[in-house]
């Protein structure tokens, strides 16, 4: 499969494209922020300083008609200058209104006629300059543009407001869809990722528990899914190797079985004197060898064994079976070995009869293997237990074998049960090949039951296995 993109270069991009997202969110809210603060500006700018100036003007038009009213009345000087200082900065601030906004020009017009020719009839004091009617035009002029601008001013803030609202939701909407967007993509990212790895973790688990595993599913193309390429290769390497050593197994288990029976023969011939006498030197070193020999047919059982287990050709002869008279059988069978180095065997088993749909001959091999293993690391003047318990809710009954011997470490429970492991402590110590286990395992699992461990360092070990009930019993 051609790769395409890996997990750095995914993760870089999709990081481009959450701040991608929030720079676009921010410039636009910006530009919102921006053309507010235009607005605002405006408003201040030009309402306000119209509102402003308007109203100053018509305070100085009112002024100015109040000092021309004395002077008609009093016929002081002094008010027709006042009247003269007032028509004046009534000229200047309208001079200056329409320099600051020149759009009010035309709308101004006849007030910026009428006064430029009143002012030129006010240079003479005798004259009555301003009649009421034009000062009351002025005053009309000036508060119809005022009052025109307050309503502009109060649409213009209507407005503002309106689009304030507007940019705070477009913020708040931009905010929660980048979260959203921002969360729903790392998960889906966190999925993916978390998916190809549980398939790895799957054929790791199953590898290492020495179980025959489907391949693992390559879910991407990026560094996981070379990763699962490559362990499926691996994996199958190790199923083609592992085939090769059972074959060559079986094969060597059948080629020495036919010579290793013909040493038997010849030396249990020899040993009966067949050939001539044999003295007592001869007999011993004969003995040696037929034991010697014995212990090679026993090897070469557990090794076919071990592979009629792994290529699932064991044959099963169930029927029903007493547990209890199992579990005597096996410790009577163990009951010498155990006498020899001084462990006595006890039984906790239920009164009356237990039924198992089991093979005979297999279920005792998985009980003498528990009981062997059991005595071989107990201490002597140790007990060893063996109890039968059918469930009472449940379709199995349990047997459990529970020593006094060191114990097992955590971390060795699941190794214990492989072919060929044996612990680091006794590896140089006890003899055996770490095969007893691993038979025990397979063909209880053959009957549908579960073989576990419960143990802890200097606290012993209790080996227990479940067997069925007969379906008719159930």
């Amino acid at each position: 499969m051609p790769r395409r993109l890996g997990i750095t270069a995914k993760l870089l991009i999709w990081c481009m494209v959450l701040v991608a997202i929030f720079y676009a969110t921010t410039t636009v809210l910006l530009l919102r922020i921006q053309n507010l603060v235009e607005s605002s500006s405006a408003i201040v700018n030009t309402n306000y300083d119209i509102d402003k100036s308007a109203q100053r003007m018509i305070q100085q038009l009112l002024s100015l008609e109040e000092n021309r009213k004395r002077f008609e009345i009093l016929q002081k000087d002094v008010y027709m200058e006042s009247f003269l200082t007032d028509l004046q900065d009534f000229g200047k601030t309208l001079t200056s209104v329409l320099e600051r906004h020149p759009d009010y020009r035309e709308p101004w017009a006849e007030l910026t006629k009428e006064y430029t020719i009143v002012l030129s009839r006010s240079t003479n004091p005798e004259t009555k300059s301003l009649p009421d009617r034009t000062i009351t035009r002025w005053l009309d002029i000036l508060s119809d543009t005022r009052q025109a601008n307050q309503e502009d001013m109060e649409a213009r803030l209507h407005e503002l407001a309106e689009r304030s609202r507007q940019a705070e939701r477009l913020g708040f909407m931009g905010l929660i869809a980048s979260i959203t967007l921002g969360v729903l993509g790392s998960v889906f990212i966190a999925y993916r990722l978390n998916r190809s790895l549980s398939e790895i973790r799957r054929g790791i688990r199953e590898l290492g528990r020495g179980e025959p595993s489907a391949p693992v599913r390559v879910m991407s193309t990026d560094e996981l899914g070379e990763l699962a390429q490559a362990f499926n290769s691996m994996a199958q390497r190790l199923k083609e190797e592992e085939r090769m050593r059972q074959d060559f197994i079986a094969m060597l288990s059948h080629e020495i079985r036919t010579p290793l029976t013909s040493i038997r023969e010849s030396v249990d011939l020899v040993a009966d004197g067949v050939f001539g006498e044999v003295n007592e030197k001869q007999r011993q070193f004969l003995d040696i060898s037929r034991q010697e020999a014995l212990r090679l047919t026993h090897l070469l059982e557990r090794l076919m064994q071990v592979s009629s287990l792994e290529s699932q050709r064991l044959r099963l002869s169930t029927k029903p079976l007493d547990a209890s008279a199992l579990a005597r059988a096996a410790v009577d069978r163990l009951m010498p070995t155990a006498m020899a180095k001084n462990i006595a065997l006890k039984t906790e088993l239920p009164e009356g009869f237990v039924f198992v749909e089991a093979d005979q001959e297999h279920v005792s091999q998985v009980l003498v293997n528990l009981l062997g293993n059991a005595i071989k690391f107990s201490p002597p003047e140790s007990v060893v237990r063996v109890s039968v318990t059918p469930e009472p809710t449940g379709d199995s009954v349990i047997f459990c074998v529970v020593d006094e011997g060191p114990g097992i470490a955590p971390e060795e429970h699941e190794r214990i049960f492989l072919k060929y492991y044996r612990e680091a402590s006794v590896r140089g110590s006890v003899d055996g090949l770490g095969l007893g286990l691993s038979i025990a395992k397979g063909i209880v699992e053959a009957h549908g039951g579960t073989l576990w461990l419960n143990s802890a360092p200097g606290c012993g070990a209790s080996f227990c296995f479940s067997l069925p009930k007969p379906r008719a019993m159930v």
